[in-house]
């Protein structure tokens, strides 16, 4: 960076910064209302919202109905911006609210049909869609009755009513996003190929059908493994890092609901949490539910491609595509075999590839989901799963009455041949055969060990996937093993664990080498007794973490970077060469180990400067909380917050993981925006928190109020029942029955 951009950067900060207490002071009209008494037709009964300091709504209502159109109502209040961006996602319409800059997400959205697949849905079931139209009448009703979002005033849009639809079109992003193994496949077979571009004696040592993700964490412990005498449930979901953040807590008390935890705003009830029975979580199951076919197409016609020796006319889609600030809307072609869409139509590609995913519904995902919430045992957790659909997930639960268990639950394909790589889709030998039963998923329960583990790793049985690999899960169970009793504090210490096995094993191995040219001698005695935390403030650790980067970079370097928006599996395949490379530490080339060495030093040298003092792993790797609309100039310092010295990486239990095999260390792309742990003998002990803050509106005090817990792995109260919920009331707003 030039300094003279440094220094226009440095101004547009401190300008941003001096804006921003006026812009609160303007948008503070905006802010939804909290306390008193609103009149809103489409109500049965009264709706009582009581919120606590952080802004944590408990509904109170005498029906199911009332209930979910409060909770449409209040997730409008706080996160309306941020489920119109969503819906816009699904339904491949961001650019006509954002222009040109979200138009290849929209091309994605469009090729793959995440909104064709919203409105597919064959005899979605009716009590889904009764929770679906009272959520989306108490999100109209906020709209209708208060200030616009302030992001939405400033674009000068009025959005249209939100629909069943809406949720479901955002469900099946969220869904994809958690689902996208295609991109790992494409690069399984570019490294397939015989290729010496992989880096200097490392090619050998590369496996690449490992795979992996951000993942999650969730784990759970027995009676007899905890002071209490009563089972305990943590977990922490990694998804994107942004503000404001994917997950909302919310409790919710009416007709036969008594549940808090996490929702996702524009869809009803919570997604992990607890009721007064049993508490559970979730980490992504990982399994491979995509494949790439290979579609032959007759010479001089884009239409007909062959399938078992028989010609057929793929089914051609024209989409046009509004983007803000043209005049005339973008066409975009979509053609679509009998085992999906072209995807290489929107993305550079020699091949016609087409995508067959195991698609979500939708509409069985919200049944699914609300008889979870209803569940009162272990047992009938389970049955409600059997409806749970893409995408695969693990759910760890944990029972009042002492049971703990887990399940992968979601579509799992049956192949008779193929997975791995793009397979011909013209001989009919690659269809699949259906999915695997749900009683044959894999399922346990704590009874022998006492203690349940989840963290995205492969299961027992053969089921494909782009599995994490096993460190963060061996790091909680060693973690578990090493206390006889456990309390909630000890559980808020596993969930701040920083301890990267492949960065110790590394730097274990570089310890042999020698200190290269322009580390100091008290540098690498640190390093060479380093134990392996990947703390901020660590020298040691930004010489290690920067070597295993510098050692992927150039295993990688022969691989073709896709193009898509949603990257989602190549960042899983890039981590997930890690194991074998590690594995085989002793094998490699002296010279390439401190050639990477070398190289990490001059990285270090060029990113913080020559003095090995100012060497940090958090100075590098830091998290950035970005808005939607925080590349606007004026507004980037009212709208983002950080940079924030950030430890981990996608190995730690503290997952801290950024864009692997880059260009730089941050900014940190997922981790736990979300953390929860609970005593099932005590719900008024719950302790959770969610990063940034609750609400999405700029101005509230609550837009940012729990970074500061955050990082420092602290906990606010997680409020459950009506007597703590009036303890902790800070705000009390009652929805009536009205015109």
């Amino acid at each position: 960076m030039s300094p003279a951009h440094s220094l226009l950067k440095t101004l547009s900060g401190a300008l941003g910064r001096a804006a921003r207490p006026l812009l609160r002071r303007v948008t503070r009209g905006s802010l939804p209302k909290l306390e008193g008494t609103i009149e809103l037709a489409g109500l049965e009964g009264a709706v009582e919202v009581l919120r606590d300091r952080y802004g944590v709504p408990q509904v109170f209502a005498s029906n199911e109905r009332d209930l979910f159109f409060g909770q449409g109502y209040v997730h409008a209040q706080d996160r309306f911006f941020q489920m119109e961006i969503g819906r816009r996602a699904g339904h491949g319409r961001l650019s006509e609210l954002l222009g040109e800059s979200a138009l290849e997400l929209d091309r994605l959205s469009r090729t793959i049909g995440f909104g064709r697949i919203a409105t597919s849905e064959k005899a979605p079931p009716p009590e889904a869609l009764r929770a679906l139209e009272a959520y989306s009448a108490g999100v109209n009703a906020r709209l209708a009755n208060e200030p616009l979002p302030p992001e939405l005033l400033l674009l000068r849009h009025i959005p249209d009513p939100w629909t069943p639809s809406d949720t479901a079109a955002w469900s099946v992003v969220m869904a994809w996003s958690l689902s996208a193994t295609w991109e790992g496949k494409l690069l399984h077979a570019a490294a397939g190929e015989e290729n010496d571009s992989y880096g200097e004696g490392l090619h050998p040592h590369v496996d690449p059908s490992l795979g992996s993700g951000a993942g999650s964490n969730a784990w759970a412990v027995g009676p007899e493994r905890s002071a209490s005498g009563s089972a305990m449930l943590a977990g922490d979901p990694h998804l994107l890092l942004g503000i404001p953040s994917l997950w909302y807590e919310i409790g919710l008390y009416g007709g036969p609901y008594s549940v808090v935890g996490a929702s996702l705003p524009g869809s009803p009830g919570v997604v992990i949490g607890h009721n007064e029975d049993v508490a559970w979580s979730i980490t992504a199951a990982m399994t491979d539910v995509q494949d790439l076919y290979v579609e032959r197409f007759k010479e001089g016609d884009t239409r007909l491609y062959e399938h078992a020796g028989a010609w057929r006319e793929a089914e051609v889609k024209v989409e046009e595509i509004p983007v803000r600030g043209r005049r005339e809307p973008v066409t975009h072609r979509v053609r679509i075999t009998l085992h999906g869409p072209i995807v290489t139509d929107s993305s550079a590609g020699e091949q016609d590839l087409a995508l067959r995913w195991a698609v979500p519904e939708p509409v069985r995902l919200v049944t699914a989901g609300l008889a979870v919430n209803r569940a009162r045992n272990g047992d009938e957790l389970l049955a409600a799963l059997r409806q749970w659909t893409t995408p695969s997930q693990n759910f760890v639960y944990a029972e009042r009455t002492g049971g703990t268990g887990w399940a992968l639950t979601g579509a799992v394909p049956v192949r008779a041949h193929g997975g791995e790589d793009p397979v011909p889709g013209w001989s009919g030998e690659y269809e699949w055969k259906g999915f695997a039963p749900f009683e044959e998923l894999p399922k346990g329960d704590g009874l022998e060990e006492g203690l349940i583990v989840s963290a995205n790793e492969a299961p027992d049985a053969p089921i494909p996937g782009s599995y994490h690999p096993r460190y963060r899960r061996d790091r909680i169970e060693t973690l578990l093993r090493a206390t006889n009793k456990h309390t909630l504090e000890t559980f808020r210490g596993i969930q701040a664990d920083l301890y990267s096995a492949p960065a110790h094993a590394l730097a274990r191995r570089l310890a042999g080498l020698g200190p290269p040219p322009g580390v100091p001698d008290d540098l690498w005695r640190e390093l060479t007794t380093w134990d392996g935390r990947l703390l901020a403030e660590s020298r040691p650790a930004a010489v290690a973490r920067v070597t295993l980067e510098v050692l992927l970079r150039r295993m990688t370097r022969g691989l073709p970077r896709l193009g898509s928006p949603l990257p989602a599996g190549v960042e899983s395949y890039l981590v997930g060469l890690v194991p074998n490379l590690l594995d085989n530490l002793d094998d490699l080339p002296e010279e390439t180990l401190r050639g990477a060495l070398e190289e990490a030093v001059e990285v270090l040298k060029e990113s913080l400067g020559p003095d090995p003092e100012g060497w940090r792993w958090g100075a590098l790797h830091t998290t950035d909380l970005r808005h939607p609309l925080g590349l606007v100039g004026v507004l980037r310092a009212f709208l983002n917050r950080g940079p924030y010295p950030s430890g981990g990486d996608v190995y730690t239990v503290w997952v801290a993981g950024f864009n692997t095999g880059g260009s730089s260390f941050g900014p940190v792309t997922a981790g736990p925006n979300y953390r929860f742990v609970v005593d099932t003998g005590d719900w008024d002990r719950g302790w959770s928190v969610i990063f940034p803050g609750q609400s999405g509106h700029p101005a509230s005090p609550n837009y940012d109020d729990q970074i500061g817990l955050w990082h420092n792995v602290r906990y606010r109260p997680m409020v459950f029942g009506r007597k703590t919920a009036e303890l902790s009331a800070r705000h009390r707003l009652v929805l009536k029955p009205g015109q």
